[in-house]
C-alpha cells in the first residue's frame, strides 16, 4: 500500500516538473531569441467546402516565411480570454484570429490582430488560391509594418510633369502603392528616373497621409525645343543638315539628344569628305520652358587621294581590289565620277563616297569587303591590314596591307541528317568536292538546308556547320548537322495591319492553313499572292511559337496602299483637242477585293461613257464575275461611230494561278455621216448595226506583283464567235493569245511579250470594220498612233483593218529613283496586220524602238513613253508620244 502511494506521488512530481519545464522553456525562449513572438488563437473557414485546407496551407508557408523575416509564429485554439491572458504575461507581442473566405478560386484573409494595451489592428489580403505566394508576401508587408513600426506607402503622386506622361514614368518607379517605406529603393527610383534623361532636377517628399506615408515625386523638366539654327555651314545646306537630325518643334531636349545632334553632324561631314569638321552646341532661352539650339559649325576642308596601293596582293590583282573600293584617286575623269555618282543617288538612299576626296570612314568599310572577297575565293586565312596612311602636299597617299595565305578548295563534305537520300540534298549545294572553298556559298547552303527542311514541317531546324582545315592538301572538310526537331503544325494564323480590306480576301491567298504542317514553300507562296492582289506596299508572314513546342502561330503582316483614285480635269490631244475627263476607280471595293471603275470623257470629236465592275471570287466561291456597260460616239475622218453595248463574263479558278472564262456581248453599233468616198468594207458595215457574241478563254498567270512584276510568265487565249443565230447581224471567229515573261537580271527586269490575233468569217461574211484588227499605241508598236498599222483600200486609201495580227515588244526596266517607284524602260517593238488575201512576210513587221517612264503614283500606275518609228513610210509621223494612267503593268 505504502509502495503504491509512493509510486502515485512520483508519478504526479514528474508531470509537475514536465509542466514547470514546459511553461519555462515557453516563457524564456522568446527572451532568449532575437523573434517577434505571436499567436494566432482562433481560425475560421468560411465559403467553398475545401477552405479550411487552403487556410491551412496558407498558415504552414506563412509560418516558414515568417522565421525568415525574424517572427516566430504559434497556432493554439483558446478562447479570447485565454489569449489575452497569455499575451498580458509578455510571451507574445501579439495575438490574432483569421477568418478565411474563399469562393471560387478566390480566397479573402481577414486578421484581426490584439497588441499590447488594449490596441487592435485590422487588415485584409485578397488573392487567388493558385498564387498563395502574393498573399503571404502581402500578409508579411502588413505585420512588419505593425510590429516593426515601420509606415506604409499609402499613395504615390507626381507633380510638374507638364510633356512626359505618366505612363512613361510609372515603369521607372519600382515604389508602390502598399509597399513598406524603403528609403534604399526611393534612391534607385530616383537614379532611374534620372537616366531617362527628361528632367533637369528631382525632388522626393514624403507627407502624411491618413493611413500612411504620400509619396511625392516633384519633377522639373528639361526644356523643350522652339527652334534650331545652324552656324557657320557653307559646304553644306542647313535644310539638309535639318533633314538629318529631324528634330520636331516642342521635343523635350536630354542629353543624349544633344549628344547625337553633334555626332550626326560630324558623321554627315566626314561621309561628305570634310575631314576635321568641329561641331559646338549652345542652348539659348527664349521662354521659361523654351530654347533654341545653336549648332556652330567648323567645316573641315576635303582632302583629295593621290595613290592608293595595295602590299601583298598576288593572286588578285591590284585593279580588281580597287573594284571593291568606294573612295578612288582623284583624276581629270573625278568630275565626270562626280555627275554619274549624282543620278545613281537618285535610284538609291545609300550614300555615296565622293570620287577623288579622302573619306576615312567609307575606306574602313571596304576593307570589310575585300577581306570577304578573299574569302569567298578560298583565301580563309586572309588579313586585310591598317591602312598605311602618308598626308602629303598635292594630297594623300594610302597603303593597304594584305597577307592572303594560302587558297583552299573542298575537301569531304559531309551532311548528317536523317530524313533526305543524299543525292537530293546535294544537288542543291553550291559548296562541293574540289570546288574553291567560298564563305558566302557555305553560308547560302545553311539556308538551302533550313529552307528544305522547313519545307517539310520542320519549322524550327538547325543546321550547324563544322570545317576541319587541312593545310597539306589544301583544303577544308565540311560537315553539316542538321538538326531538325519536331514536326511542327500551324496553331493560328493572323491578320494584321489591313484597316479596310477584309480578312477573308487576304485568307483565301493563304496557301496554308490551320493544322496543316508548316511549309516555308506555301509561306513563300503565300507572300507572293497576296502580293499579286496590288492591295498592300508590304506583304510580311512571320512565325511566332505557339503554347504547344510542335505547333507555330503565323502572322501575316500587310500594309495597306491607295486602291482607289479620283480624277477630274482637262487634257488636250492631237485628235479630240480639248477634252474633259472625269475617271473613279476602286481595285478593292468595300474592303472585298473587287474592283469598280465609272469613266467619262468628253472631247471636242468623241464621248466615251463606261462602267466596269468584276468580283474575283463571287460569293466567296472560286467563281468570278464580271460586267460591263458602254456608251461610245467616236467621229472619224470619213464616218461617226455609235456604240453601246454590254458583256458578262463568268470565270473559274482552277488554281492559283490558272482560270477559265465564258461570257456573252452585246453590241448596237451605228456608222453615221459617211463621206461619199468611202471604203466599200466601211460602207458595207453600216448595215451591221447588232454583234451578239458567245465569248470564252482561258490564262494562266504566274507574275509576283499586280504593279511592276519583276518575275513570272503570263499566257492568255480568248476566243469570241458572233453568229446569226444568236441574235446579231455580224458573224465571224476571232481569236486572241498574249504571252509575257519577266525576268530579274540583277537590279534591272527584261520583259517580253508576244500578241497574235486571227479573225475568219463564218457563214454569212459579215465582218465589221470595228472588229478588225488594228496595231499601235501603247500596248503594241509604239513608235505608231493606235490605228496606224493597218491594211488600206486600194481604191481610197481609207484604213480598214486586217484579218491577221502579229506583234512582239521587248523591254529593258531599270530603277530610277526606287523609293518611290519610278523605273525607267528602254523597248523594241515590231509588229504588222495582214489581211487574208496577204502573205505574211517578217520584211513586212512595222519597227519601233524608245524610251519612257513607268511609275507607280500615288494615284495610279502612270506611263509616259516615246516610240521612234523606224521605217517610216509616207503619211505616217516619225514618232509618237504615249500617255495612260491605270491598267496593270
Amino acid at each position: 500500500m505504502g509502495k503504491r502511494n509512493f509510486l502515485k506521488r512520483l508519478e504526479a512530481l514528474k508531470k509537475t516538473l514536465l509542466l514547470f519545464i514546459l511553461l519555462f522553456g515557453w516563457w524564456i525562449t522568446p527572451l532568449l531569441c532575437a523573434q517577434t513572438n505571436f499567436l494566432i488563437y482562433s481560425t475560421k473557414s468560411l465559403g467553398e467546402p475545401n477552405s479550411s485546407q487552403v487556410l491551412e496551407a496558407y498558415l504552414k508557408d506563412l509560418k516558414e516565411a515568417l522565421q525568415e523575416e525574424g517572427f516566430l509564429l504559434e497556432k493554439k485554439s483558446l478562447y479570447e480570454k485565454e489569449a489575452k491572458a497569455f499575451l498580458k504575461t509578455g510571451i507574445y507581442e501579439g495575438i490574432a484570429e483569421i477568418k478565411c473566405f474563399l469562393i471560387g478560386n478566390n480566397v479573402s484573409l481577414e486578421w484581426k490582430l490584439l497588441l499590447p494595451g488594449e490596441k487592435r489592428q485590422y487588415f485584409n489580403v485578397v488573392g487567388e488560391v493558385g498564387n498563395l505566394e502574393h498573399l503571404i508576401s502581402q500578409t508579411i508587408i502588413y505585420l512588419k509594418s505593425i510590429f516593426e513600426k515601420k509606415e506604409l506607402i499609402e499613395e504615390i503622386r507626381l507633380i510638374g510633369n507638364m510633356r512626359i506622361k505618366e505612363d512613361l514614368l510609372y515603369p521607372n518607379i519600382a515604389t508602390k502603392p502598399g509597399d513598406i517605406l524603403d528609403y534604399k529603393k526611393l534612391n534607385t527610383d530616383l537614379r532611374n528616373l534620372y537616366k531617362m534623361g527628361y528632367f533637369e532636377n528631382i525632388e522626393i517628399k514624403l507627407e502624411k497621409g491618413i493611413k500612411g506615408v504620400i509619396v511625392i515625386f516633384e519633377f522639373k523638366e528639361n526644356p523643350s525645343l522652339k527652334e534650331m539654327v545652324f552656324k557657320g555651314n557653307k559646304q553644306i545646306k542647313t535644310e539638309d543638315l535639318l533633314k538629318i537630325i529631324d528634330f520636331k518643334e516642342g521635343q523635350v531636349l536630354t542629353s543624349k539628344d544633344l549628344d547625337k545632334v553633334i555626332e550626326t553632324v560630324k558623321a554627315y561631314y566626314e561621309q561628305l569628305g570634310y575631314s576635321g569638321t568641329e561641331v559646338n552646341l549652345n542652348l539659348e532661352k527664349v521662354s521659361q520652358a523654351q530654347v533654341k539650339l545653336i549648332v556652330e559649325v567648323k567645316e573641315g576642308k576635303k582632302k583629295y587621294i593621290k595613290k592608293i596601293d595595295f602590299v601583298g596582293n598576288k593572286a588578285i590583282a591590284e585593279k580588281e581590289l580597287k573594284g571593291f573600293l568606294s573612295v578612288s584617286e582623284k583624276s581629270v575623269f573625278s568630275p565626270i565620277k562626280k555627275a554619274t555618282q549624282y543620278l545613281r543617288t537618285l535610284t538609291t538612299p545609300e550614300p555615296l563616297a565622293e570620287p577623288g576626296v579622302y573619306n576615312l570612314a567609307f575606306l574602313y568599310r571596304d576593307l570589310g569587303k575585300i577581306e570577304s572577297f578573299y574569302k569567298n575565293r578560298g583565301f580563309i586565312d586572309v588579313k586585310v591590314g591598317e591602312p598605311i596612311i602618308k598626308e602629303e602636299e598635292d594630297g594623300v597617299v594610302i597603303k593597304i596591307p594584305i597577307e592572303e595565305g594560302e587558297q583552299y578548295k573542298v575537301g569531304k563534305v559531309e551532311i548528317k541528317q536523317d530524313l533526305f537520300p543524299e543525292d537530293k540534298i546535294y544537288q542543291k549545294l553550291k559548296t562541293l568536292p574540289g570546288k574553291v572553298f567560298s564563305l558566302e556559298n557555305l553560308k547560302q547552303d545553311e539556308s538551302i538546308l533550313t529552307h528544305l527542311f522547313a519545307d517539310y514541317g520542320y519549322a524550327y531546324t538547325k543546321v550547324t556547320t563544322d570545317f576541319d582545315k587541312d593545310p597539306k592538301a589544301k583544303v577544308i572538310n565540311i560537315s553539316f548537322k542538321v538538326d531538325k526537331g519536331p514536326v511542327v503544325y500551324v496553331n493560328r494564323i493572323e491578320i494584321e495591319g489591313n484597316t479596310k480590306t477584309r480578312d477573308k480576301v487576304i485568307r483565301r491567298q493563304v496557301a496554308i492553313a490551320e493544322g496543316w504542317p508548316y511549309s516555308e514553300k506555301r509561306i513563300e507562296e503565300s507572300e507572293v499572292r497576296i502580293r499579286r492582289l496590288g492591295f498592300f506596299e508590304d506583304i510580311k508572314i512571320e512565325k511566332e511559337k505557339a503554347a504547344k513546342e510542335e505547333e507555330v502561330n503565323l502572322k501575316v503582316k500587310v500594309k495597306e496602299m491607295l486602291t482607289g483614285s479620283f480624277g477630274i480635269g482637262g487634257g488636250y490631244s492631237s485628235y479630240d483637242k480639248f477634252m474633259l475627263m472625269l475617271d473613279v476607280t476602286e481595285r478593292n471595293f468595300l474592303g472585298k477585293g473587287q474592283r469598280l471603275n465609272v469613266s467619262a470623257r468628253l472631247g471636242t470629236k468623241s464621248s466615251r461613257y463606261s462602267i466596269n465592275f468584276y468580283d474575283p471570287y463571287f460569293r466567296d466561291t472560286r467563281y468570278s464575275l464580271g460586267w460591263s456597260l458602254y456608251n461610245y460616239e467616236i467621229e472619224y475622218d470619213d464616218f461617226t461611230k455609235d456604240s453601246k453595248g454590254a458583256s458578262l463574263k463568268i470565270g473559274y479558278n482552277l488554281t492559283s494561278k490558272l482560270s477559265a472564262y465564258v461570257g456573252y456581248r452585246l453590241d448596237y453599233t451605228q456608222l453615221e455621216d459617211l463621206s461619199s468616198n468611202v471604203a466599200k468594207i466601211i460602207l458595207e458595215s453600216k448595215d451591221i448595226k447588232f454583234t451578239s457574241a458567245f465569248q470564252f478563254g482561258v490564262s494562266y498567270d504566274s507574275r509576283n506583283r499586280y504593279f511592276m512584276p519583276t518575275k513570272g510568265w503570263y499566257h492568255g487565249l480568248d476566243f469570241e464567235v458572233a453568229e446569226k443565230w444568236l441574235g446579231g447581224d455580224s458573224n465571224y471567229i476571232k481569236i486572241e493569245g498574249e504571252h509575257q515573261v519577266y525576268v530579274p537580271f540583277y537590279k534591272f527586269t527584261f520583259h517580253a511579250a508576244l500578241g497574235y490575233g486571227y479573225l475568219t468569217e463564218g457563214g454569212a461574211r459579215k465582218i465589221p470594220v470595228y472588229e478588225r484588227f488594228f496595231l499601235g499605241g501603247i500596248n503594241s508598236v509604239r513608235g505608231y498612233k493606235y490605228g496606224d498599222i493597218s491594211p488600206r483600200d486600194p481604191d481610197t486609201d481609207d484604213k480598214i483593218g486586217g484579218t491577221r495580227k502579229l506583234y512582239t515588244q521587248l523591254e529593258f526596266i531599270f530603277p530610277l529613283i526606287k523609293h518611290i517607284n519610278l523605273n525607267g524602260v528602254v523597248f523594241y517593238d515590231m509588229g504588222n496586220v495582214w489581211d487574208k488575201n496577204t502573205e505574211f512576210q517578217f520584211s513586212d513587221l512595222r519597227k519601233s524602238v524608245g524610251v519612257g517612264l513607268r511609275w507607280l503614283s500615288p494615284f495610279g500606275p502612270l506611263r509616259l513613253e516615246w516610240g521612234y518609228n523606224i521605217d517610216k513610210k509616207p503619211r505616217e509621223d516619225s514618232s509618237n508620244f504615249n500617255f495612260s494612267i491605270g491598267g496593270n503593268f
